[in-house]
């Protein structure tokens, strides 16, 4: 009896068990997540790859995941979107037949990008038969990247030719006041296996001086040796300038280089005037701007319509105003002053006219107006406002 008892009780215990776990399959059936499920369209072997080590110097390491088509149609691959600007994909374009394959590739840019990564692919395909069928796949790679020693693409990163420039060829001086002269250097690295003649640099304004810094000292030209390198110094006059604001030049450096002989340099400084350690009592005493207005919004008007604005402009100050310079940020746009130099308590307008041809879109212009005022040397005027492109 006894006997008999156990092994119903057994027995109904099996049943319970199994109940419990058939519950618990089903549950985890239902919350796993999509792209973990028995796929309906496709299914990948992989969906995960792992570069290992790879070196920076190689560029780009590139794998393949393959897919094969599950379903009873043709499915496409909609689009692959790579979670990186850094990995480009690639993919099956035609139609996938039942039973046959397709393929997304994943090329990533390692150039750059020294360390561990891990990026993700995010893949749509959908039936071309039920285009309500719809599957969402998700690919990653990862791997390590092991840097690439640093050499003169490094240090020396703009190449001219068989001439490289370091930190580039370009100046730039920032702020020069009027009473400063700077000097400030580039280096110049011959990429090339012969001697490279730097003959001269031409196209120099009278308020920059430049020169070679050789072994044997400073120089008008040079014969740089293979490999080497020589500095390039470039002396800069705010004074001598005669100018304000920002000043663009570029200088010319001729050399036999047989491939763009003539090398640009390119030098670059914002002019400020020097007022001296001024006191109160002399700022007190110093012309002074004053605007009715700094912006103006035009609202909304039709690609090719002209807008023209007059700021006034007012010295409040108790010397007379000097406007420096006016420049536009745009060649679309024109500003005239009526006077250049205005006495105490003396106004003028500033003209600006804007062209909004070939524009559409939000738009904002700036006019910087420079003057002898010490407490405010540089404004700067806003004509902004909306443009309607003309329909075809």
């Amino acid at each position: 009896m006894w006997s008999q008892r156990i092994l119903i009780l057994t027995g109904l215990l099996g049943v319970g068990i199994a109940w419990g776990q058939k519950k618990k399959e089903a549950k985890k059936e239902e919350t796993q997540p999509t792209s973990e499920k028995a796929t309906r369209l496709v299914v990948f072997p992989k969906v995960e790859h792992d570069f290992g080590k790879i070196k920076e110097e190689d560029r780009t390491a590139t794998t393949r995941f393959s897919f094969k088509n599950i379903s009873k149609a043709h499915i496409r691959v909609l689009d692959v979107k790579a979670s990186c600007g850094c990995t480009s994909p690639n993919w099956s374009r035609d139609p996938i037949p039942p039973d046959k394959e397709g393929f997304i590739e994943a090329q990533y840019s390692a150039w750059g990008r020294p360390g561990s990564f891990s990026k993700t692919l995010t893949v749509r395909i959908r039936s071309e038969k039920d285009t309500t069928q719809e599957e969402t796949h998700v690919l990653t790679i990862k791997g390590e990247v092991i840097p690439r020693p640093k050499g003169p693409e490094d240090w020396y990163p703009a190449k001219v030719g068989n001439l490289r420039f370091g930190p580039a060829n370009h100046v730039s001086f920032g702020t020069v006041k009027t009473n400063e002269k700077r000097t400030q250097t580039i280096t110049i690295y011959n990429d090339s296996d012969k001697p490279l003649e730097l003959k001269e640099v031409v196209d120099v304004p009278k308020h920059i001086k430049v020169t070679f810094r050789t072994p044997k000292g400073s120089a008008s030209n040079y014969i740089l040796p293979p490999k080497d390198t020589v500095q390039l110094a470039v002396e800069y006059d705010g004074g001598a300038a005669g100018d304000y604001g920002f000043i663009y030049h570029i200088i010319k450096l001729k050399t036999n280089d047989a491939v763009e002989a003539d090398k640009p340099v390119y030098i670059t400084a914002n002019i400020e005037e020097y007022f001296g350690e001024l006191t109160e009592e002399a700022l007190a005493q110093a012309p002074r701007v004053q605007f009715d207005a700094t912006e103006y919004n035009y609202g909304k008007i039709k690609a090719g319509d002209k807008v023209v604005h007059e700021f006034r402009l007012t010295n409040v100050g108790k010397k007379p105003l000097i406007i420096r310079k006016v420049k536009a940020s745009c060649g679309c746009t024109a500003a005239n002053p009526d006077k250049m130099e205005l006495k105490p308590g003396e106004s003028t307008v500033i003209k600006v006219t804007f062209d909004s041809t070939g524009r559409a879109g939000k738009d904002s212009k700036s006019v910087t107006v420079i003057t002898n005022d010490p407490r405010q040397p540089t404004t700067n005027l806003i004509i902004q406002g909306e443009i309607e492109a003309i329909s075809k």
